[in-house]
Protein backbone atom coordinates (compact mmCIF):
# COMPACT_ATOMS: atom_id res chain seq x y z
CA UNK A 1 0.00 0.00 0.00
CA UNK A 2 1.63 3.18 -1.05
CA UNK A 3 1.50 6.22 1.22
CA UNK A 4 1.97 10.26 0.36
CA UNK A 5 5.89 9.37 1.32
CA UNK A 6 5.59 7.94 -2.25
CA UNK A 7 4.04 10.66 -4.10
CA UNK A 8 7.17 11.69 -5.85
CA UNK A 9 8.51 8.30 -7.02
CA UNK A 10 4.94 7.26 -8.48
CA UNK A 11 4.82 10.54 -10.62
CA UNK A 12 8.20 9.81 -11.60
CA UNK A 13 7.03 6.32 -12.56
CA UNK A 14 4.14 7.88 -14.36
CA UNK A 15 5.87 10.00 -16.16
CA UNK A 16 8.10 7.66 -17.99
CA UNK A 17 5.38 5.06 -18.51
CA UNK A 18 3.22 7.67 -20.86
CA UNK A 19 6.74 8.88 -22.51
CA UNK A 20 7.19 4.99 -23.49
CA UNK A 21 3.47 5.57 -24.83
CA UNK A 22 4.87 8.88 -26.60
CA UNK A 23 2.55 11.20 -24.33
CA UNK A 24 4.50 14.07 -22.53
CA UNK A 25 3.68 15.43 -19.39
CA UNK A 26 5.29 18.06 -17.33
CA UNK A 27 6.90 16.72 -13.59
CA UNK A 28 4.05 19.12 -12.28
CA UNK A 29 1.47 17.81 -14.18
CA UNK A 30 2.28 14.17 -12.86
CA UNK A 31 2.49 15.35 -9.62
CA UNK A 32 -0.99 16.51 -9.59
CA UNK A 33 -2.38 13.26 -11.24
CA UNK A 34 -1.02 11.31 -8.28
CA UNK A 35 -2.59 13.83 -5.59
CA UNK A 36 -5.86 12.72 -7.30
CA UNK A 37 -4.95 9.54 -7.15
CA UNK A 38 -4.98 9.72 -3.52
CA UNK A 39 -8.12 11.80 -3.35
CA UNK A 40 -7.11 15.47 -3.23
CA UNK A 41 -6.96 18.15 -5.36
CA UNK A 42 -3.72 18.74 -6.62
CA UNK A 43 0.18 18.84 -5.72
CA UNK A 44 -0.13 21.46 -3.39
CA UNK A 45 -2.13 20.09 -0.58
CA UNK A 46 -0.64 16.77 -1.06
CA UNK A 47 2.77 18.78 -0.15
CA UNK A 48 1.42 20.02 2.69
CA UNK A 49 0.32 16.44 3.90
CA UNK A 50 3.88 15.21 2.91
CA UNK A 51 5.22 17.18 5.05
CA UNK A 52 2.87 17.09 7.80
CA UNK A 53 3.67 13.06 7.75
CA UNK A 54 7.81 14.20 7.58
CA UNK A 55 7.21 16.32 10.52
CA UNK A 56 5.54 13.32 12.71
CA UNK A 57 8.37 11.35 11.18
CA UNK A 58 10.94 13.19 12.33
CA UNK A 59 9.47 13.23 16.77
CA UNK A 60 12.14 11.84 19.08
CA UNK A 61 10.89 8.58 19.87
CA UNK A 62 12.17 7.76 23.34
CA UNK A 63 13.62 4.00 24.33
CA UNK A 64 11.78 1.68 26.24
CA UNK A 65 12.82 -0.17 29.24
CA UNK A 66 12.68 -3.96 29.32
CA UNK A 67 11.81 -4.01 25.58
CA UNK A 68 14.32 -4.75 23.04
CA UNK A 69 14.20 -4.11 19.60
CA UNK A 70 14.92 -6.94 16.79
CA UNK A 71 14.59 -6.49 12.91
CA UNK A 72 16.18 -7.39 9.73
CA UNK A 73 17.62 -4.47 9.28
CA UNK A 74 17.52 -2.17 12.28
CA UNK A 75 19.18 0.78 11.26
CA UNK A 76 15.69 0.93 8.59
CA UNK A 77 13.21 1.50 11.61
CA UNK A 78 11.85 3.95 13.99
CA UNK A 79 10.61 2.17 17.49
CA UNK A 80 9.64 3.50 20.74
CA UNK A 81 7.25 5.18 22.71
CA UNK A 82 4.58 7.40 20.60
CA UNK A 83 3.14 9.86 22.99
CA UNK A 84 0.53 10.78 20.35
CA UNK A 85 -0.35 7.67 18.56
CA UNK A 86 -2.30 8.10 15.63
CA UNK A 87 -3.32 11.71 16.48
CA UNK A 88 -4.86 10.50 19.20
CA UNK A 89 -2.54 12.36 22.47
CA UNK A 90 -1.95 8.76 23.79
CA UNK A 91 0.90 7.37 24.64
CA UNK A 92 1.43 4.18 22.39
CA UNK A 93 4.66 1.72 21.83
CA UNK A 94 5.31 2.09 18.19
CA UNK A 95 7.68 0.04 15.07
CA UNK A 96 7.72 2.18 11.75
CA UNK A 97 9.98 1.35 8.48
CA UNK A 98 11.29 4.34 7.42
CA UNK A 99 13.46 2.55 4.64
CA UNK A 100 14.15 1.95 1.22
CA UNK A 101 15.64 -1.25 0.86
CA UNK A 102 11.91 -2.80 -0.38
CA UNK A 103 11.75 -0.41 -2.79
CA UNK A 104 15.25 -0.86 -4.34
CA UNK A 105 15.87 -4.79 -4.02
CA UNK A 106 12.02 -6.00 -4.03
CA UNK A 107 12.60 -7.82 -0.80
CA UNK A 108 9.57 -6.23 1.28
CA UNK A 109 8.42 -9.72 2.70
CA UNK A 110 11.72 -9.97 4.34
CA UNK A 111 11.84 -6.30 6.14
CA UNK A 112 10.92 -7.74 9.50
CA UNK A 113 11.28 -5.77 13.28
CA UNK A 114 9.59 -6.96 17.00
CA UNK A 115 9.82 -4.74 19.93
CA UNK A 116 10.11 -8.05 22.79
CA UNK A 117 10.29 -8.63 26.20
CA UNK A 118 12.16 -11.28 27.91
CA UNK A 119 10.75 -12.65 30.99
CA UNK A 120 11.22 -15.93 32.74
CA UNK A 121 8.97 -18.93 32.00
CA UNK A 122 9.09 -20.42 35.96
CA UNK A 123 6.30 -18.41 37.53
CA UNK A 124 4.09 -19.21 34.71
CA UNK A 125 4.78 -23.03 34.22
CA UNK A 126 2.00 -25.27 33.51
CA UNK A 127 -0.54 -22.86 33.14
CA UNK A 128 -2.68 -21.92 30.30
CA UNK A 129 -1.67 -18.27 29.77
CA UNK A 130 -3.24 -15.52 27.93
CA UNK A 131 -1.20 -12.69 26.11
CA UNK A 132 -2.86 -9.11 25.24
CA UNK A 133 -2.87 -6.09 23.44
CA UNK A 134 -4.47 -3.63 21.53
CA UNK A 135 -2.53 -2.95 17.89
CA UNK A 136 -3.28 -0.22 15.32
CA UNK A 137 -2.02 -0.20 11.64
CA UNK A 138 -0.56 2.25 8.88
CA UNK A 139 -0.07 1.14 5.19
CA UNK A 140 0.93 -2.59 6.69
CA UNK A 141 2.36 -4.66 3.85
CA UNK A 142 2.84 -7.79 4.84
CA UNK A 143 1.50 -8.28 8.35
CA UNK A 144 1.10 -7.11 12.15
CA UNK A 145 0.37 -8.41 15.81
CA UNK A 146 1.42 -9.83 18.92
CA UNK A 147 3.28 -12.39 19.48
CA UNK A 148 4.25 -15.41 22.42
CA UNK A 149 7.16 -17.75 22.60
CA UNK A 150 8.54 -20.21 25.44
CA UNK A 151 11.66 -21.53 25.14
CA UNK A 152 13.93 -24.00 27.15
CA UNK A 153 17.15 -23.15 26.16
CA UNK A 154 18.34 -20.68 23.30
CA UNK A 155 17.50 -22.32 19.91
CA UNK A 156 15.26 -24.95 21.79
CA UNK A 157 11.52 -23.52 21.80
CA UNK A 158 8.75 -25.12 23.45
CA UNK A 159 5.61 -23.51 22.24
CA UNK A 160 4.89 -20.50 19.87
CA UNK A 161 2.21 -18.63 18.61
CA UNK A 162 2.41 -15.39 16.56
CA UNK A 163 -1.79 -15.67 15.37
CA UNK A 164 -0.57 -16.47 12.00
CA UNK A 165 -3.01 -19.37 11.72
CA UNK A 166 -5.75 -17.46 13.21
CA UNK A 167 -8.91 -17.60 11.35
CA UNK A 168 -10.39 -14.96 13.60
CA UNK A 169 -7.47 -13.31 15.06
CA UNK A 170 -5.26 -13.36 12.08
CA UNK A 171 -2.58 -10.59 11.03
CA UNK A 172 -3.69 -7.19 10.08
CA UNK A 173 -2.82 -5.14 7.00
CA UNK A 174 -3.29 -1.84 5.69
CA UNK A 175 -4.79 0.52 8.05
CA UNK A 176 -6.68 -0.88 11.16
CA UNK A 177 -7.86 1.80 14.26
CA UNK A 178 -6.96 0.50 17.62
CA UNK A 179 -8.05 -3.65 17.75
CA UNK A 180 -7.27 -6.58 19.87
CA UNK A 181 -5.21 -9.29 19.82
CA UNK A 182 -4.68 -11.89 22.21
CA UNK A 183 -2.26 -15.24 22.65
CA UNK A 184 -3.26 -18.30 24.82
CA UNK A 185 -0.82 -20.47 24.81
CA UNK A 186 0.00 -23.46 27.02
CA UNK A 187 3.63 -22.71 28.95
CA UNK A 188 5.04 -26.11 29.63
CA UNK A 189 6.97 -27.49 32.72
CA UNK A 190 10.00 -27.27 31.07
CA UNK A 191 9.91 -23.91 29.98
CA UNK A 192 12.71 -21.49 30.94
CA UNK A 193 12.24 -17.97 29.08
CA UNK A 194 9.21 -16.36 27.86
CA UNK A 195 8.97 -13.63 25.03
CA UNK A 196 6.27 -11.90 24.04
CA UNK A 197 5.71 -8.65 22.17
CA UNK A 198 4.25 -7.52 18.42
CA UNK A 199 5.93 -7.32 15.00
CA UNK A 200 5.93 -5.39 11.72
CA UNK A 201 6.75 -7.58 8.30
CA UNK A 202 7.01 -5.37 5.53
CA UNK A 203 6.65 -1.76 4.99
CA UNK A 204 4.21 0.31 6.83
CA UNK A 205 3.66 1.01 10.92
CA UNK A 206 2.50 -0.86 14.24
CA UNK A 207 1.62 0.82 17.67
CA UNK A 208 0.74 -1.39 20.10
CA UNK A 209 -0.92 -0.29 23.36
CA UNK A 210 -0.18 -1.63 26.97
CA UNK A 211 0.34 -5.70 26.93
CA UNK A 212 -1.10 -7.37 29.93
CA UNK A 213 -0.55 -11.22 31.00
CA UNK A 214 -3.01 -13.72 33.13
CA UNK A 215 -3.56 -17.14 33.98
CA UNK A 216 -6.95 -18.72 32.29
CA UNK A 217 -8.92 -21.75 32.87
CA UNK A 218 -8.25 -25.10 31.25
CA UNK A 219 -11.00 -24.61 29.10
CA UNK A 220 -10.37 -21.44 27.76
CA UNK A 221 -9.53 -22.67 23.34
CA UNK A 222 -5.13 -22.12 22.58
CA UNK A 223 -5.19 -19.83 19.99
CA UNK A 224 -2.12 -22.12 18.41
CA UNK A 225 -1.28 -25.71 18.48
CA UNK A 226 -0.51 -27.51 21.90
CA UNK A 227 2.70 -27.98 22.85
CA UNK A 228 3.61 -31.61 22.07
CA UNK A 229 6.08 -32.97 25.01
CA UNK A 230 9.34 -34.23 23.24
CA UNK A 231 9.19 -38.37 23.27
CA UNK A 232 12.00 -39.61 25.99
CA UNK A 233 15.80 -39.85 25.05
CA UNK A 234 17.40 -42.62 23.80
CA UNK A 235 20.11 -44.50 26.02
CA UNK A 236 23.17 -44.56 24.73
CA UNK A 237 25.83 -47.31 24.60
CA UNK A 238 29.58 -47.02 25.56
CA UNK A 239 31.79 -45.58 23.94
CA UNK A 240 33.28 -47.07 20.90
CA UNK A 241 34.72 -47.40 17.40
CA UNK A 242 37.67 -44.79 18.47
CA UNK A 243 39.93 -45.82 16.14
CA UNK A 244 37.42 -45.14 13.51
CA UNK A 245 37.92 -48.71 11.98
CA UNK A 246 34.38 -49.39 11.58
CA UNK A 247 32.77 -47.54 8.53
CA UNK A 248 29.22 -47.17 6.86
CA UNK A 249 29.35 -47.25 3.39
CA UNK A 250 27.26 -43.94 2.69
CA UNK A 251 27.10 -43.72 -1.29
CA UNK A 252 23.59 -45.35 -2.68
Amino acid sequence: MYTYRDAKSMAKVLAAILRERKIDITHGESLDIVAKQFGLNDWNTLSARIKQAEAADTRRLQALLSWDFVGEHPTEFDYGVDDNALGSGRRAALIRYKGTRPTRYGDTKRVFGTLAQTVSARPYRGQRLEVRAEIATEGVSHGATIWVRVDQSPGNTLAFDNLKDSPIQGWLFGDNGWTQRRVVIEVPEDGVSMQFGFFLKGTGAVWSRPFALRDVSESEPLTGNPYEKPARSQSWSSPTNLDFSKVVDLMP
